[in-house]
């Protein structure tokens, strides 16, 4: 009786294996979403590279001699390949690269970020926003700690940006003097809320644009929450590690164990 039991157990298993293999081949591939992401202007910085706080680049600070630079130039100033997220074809990528070409002069930082006009429209003038934060960072877990401090916020100007069209923008922030702390800084690039285009047609965003694959039709009734949706605009931003020159040196937060 095991034996015919252990024999039909087998068969059942056979059988839904054949059934899987059937309606999934070996040779079809996973089919991925398409990629959602916003119509609009998108700026990239290179805080996507830098999963971690603590491997963001770090800035030492020579109080003696009220000096600021950046360590491993080379590494951080090299071409960052955007894929698939900034082409206009999600499903067939460019090959885009940019290199954010970051440099220190006084008590200035500047880099290049990427911004690419995917909103379907020429942009003759926009001005996007530019702000910086800055938090201390407990060099002992790795973690940003501690107030949030705001930094001026100013606007950076773009001109004859034609529909997906890309370019290099220079953002430049005050870099800030740590004193016995490690300091976690951030620069923020915000794209326009609004445009003009070359006739003078101001265009603003908007949230029903959110998915390059959405087709849901829209309420004739929908009046979009200004505050809400500049809250949502398009950002990007890049951060850095302002520390003493003997100031220990930030270590990774530890990793959480599972099972």
């Amino acid at each position: 009786m095991w034996v015919w039991i252990g024999l039909c157990a087998v068969l059942v298993l056979a059988a839904a294996n054949l059934t899987i293999l059937a309606a999934f081949p070996p040779e079809q591939g996973h089919v991925q979403e398409p990629l959602k992401r916003a119509n609009w202007i998108l700026p990239f910085g290179p805080r996507f590279e830098y999963p971690g706080s603590y491997e963001s680049p770090v800035i030492v600070y020579d109080g003696a001699n009220e000096t600021w630079h950046l360590r491993n130039v080379t590494a951080y100033n090299r071409a960052i390949n955007l894929g698939e997220r900034y082409s206009l074809d999600p499903t067939r990528p460019e090959d885009i690269r940019y290199t954010p070409d970051i440099a220190i002069e006084g008590d200035k930082i500047s880099l290049d970020f990427f911004i690419r006009n995917l909103a379907g429209e020429d942009c003759a003038r926009a001005d996007l926003a530019v702000a910086t934060e800055i938090t201390s960072l407990n060099a002992t877990t790795g973690f940003p700690t501690g107030d949030i401090l705001p930094g001026i916020a100013t606007t950076l100007p773009i001109d004859n940006l034609a529909a997906g069209e890309w370019r290099e923008v220079r953002v430049t922030a005050d870099l800030p003097r740590p004193r016995q702390e490690v300091l976690y800084m951030t620069v923020d690039l915000t794209a326009p809320y609004a445009f003009t285009t070359p006739n003078g047609t101001p265009t603003a965003f908007d949230l029903r644009m959110t998915s390059i694959t959405d087709s849901d039709p829209t309420p004739s009734d929908y009046a979009p929450d200004l505050d809400y949706t500049r809250v949502r605009l398009p950002r990007a931003s890049a951060t850095f590690i302002v520390t003493e020159i003997d100031a220990p040196e930030p270590v990774p937060p530890p990793i959480a164990r599972t099972g």
